[in-house]
C-alpha cells in the first residue's frame, strides 16, 4: 500500500468521524475501495455521473488499472496540491473536491487514449472535463507529474504543449500553439509558475523555476524566455 493511499484512507476516516452525515459520501469516494486507482475512478465518475453513470466509472477504473504510470503521476500531483494550494487542506479534500486536481487526472486518462490513437474517446473526455470544471486540456499536450492548477477555472492548454514536472498554473491561464503556418507550442520547464490570466503562445520556452506575472501576453516576438 502506497504512502499516499494510506494517508488518504486515514484522512477519509477522520473526515467521516467529523461529519457522520456525509460518511456515505466518504465511503463511496475512498473507504470502500482498495487502491488509489479505484478511488480516482470513483471520484471522477461521481463528478461526471450525469454524463455516464456507473458504466463510465467502471471504464475509467479499467483504464487506470491498464496504465500504472498514471497512478504514480497522480500520487505526485496530490502531494504537491496539498503542499502548494491552501484550498487543499489535506489529501482527501484534494481528491474529493478540488476541481484542478480532478481535471488533471481526467486529462491523464485522455492523454493515454490519445497516445493509443483512440482520439474520439480522448476528445470526448476532454470536452466533458471542460463542461464540468471549465478547465480545457487537449489530450495531445504532454504534462509531467507534480503539477498544480491553482483554482483552475478558465485554464486552457493546447495540443502539443509540453509542461514538465512541478509546474504551477493559475486560473484563466492559456498555453496555446502559435498561429497557422507556425504551429509551434510552448514548453514550460520544471518548476515554472504562470499566474492568473496570462497567455503563453507559440514557440516560447519558459525557464526552469521562472514565475510569469499575471495578465500578461508572452509570445516569441514579445519575450524570449528560452533557457
Amino acid at each position: 500500500m502506497s504512502k499516499v493511499w494510506r494517508t488518504l484512507r486515514q484522512q477519509a476516516e477522520q473526515f467521516a468521524g467529523w461529519n457522520p452525515v456525509l460518511r456515505w459520501n466518504v465511503e463511496y469516494r475512498v473507504l470502500e475501495h482498495d487502491s488509489l486507482e479505484a478511488a480516482l475512478a470513483a471520484n471522477l465518475g461521481l463528478s461526471l455521473r450525469h454524463l455516464g453513470g456507473d458504466k463510465l466509472e467502471a471504464w475509467l477504473a479499467a483504464l487506470l488499472r491498464s496504465e500504472p504510470a498514471i497512478t504514480i503521476q497522480s500520487a505526485a500531483d496530490i502531494d504537491r496540491f496539498v503542499k502548494d494550494d491552501p484550498s487543499c487542506v489535506d489529501h482527501y479534500v484534494a481528491l474529493s473536491s478540488c476541481a484542478g486536481f480532478q481535471a488533471l487526472q481526467l486529462y491523464r486518462i485522455s492523454h493515454m487514449l490519445w497516445l493509443n490513437r483512440e482520439h474520439h474517446n480522448a476528445l470526448m473526455l476532454k470536452n466533458w472535463g471542460a463542461q464540468v470544471w471549465s478547465i480545457d486540456i487537449h489530450p495531445g499536450a504532454q504534462i509531467g507529474k507534480g503539477v498544480v492548477f491553482r483554482h483552475g477555472q478558465g485554464l486552457v492548454i493546447d495540443d502539443g504543449v509540453v509542461i514538465e514536472d512541478d509546474v504551477t498554473l493559475w486560473n484563466a491561464v492559456s498555453i496555446l500553439r502559435g498561429p497557422a503556418g507556425e504551429r509551434k507550442s510552448p514548453i514550460l520547464k520544471r518548476g515554472a509558475t504562470v499566474h492568473a490570466q496570462s497567455v503563453v503562445c507559440g514557440g516560447v520556452t519558459v525557464k526552469k523555476g521562472i514565475t510569469l506575472p499575471e495578465c500578461t501576453l508572452f509570445t516569441e516576438s514579445v519575450a524570449d524566455l528560452s533557457s
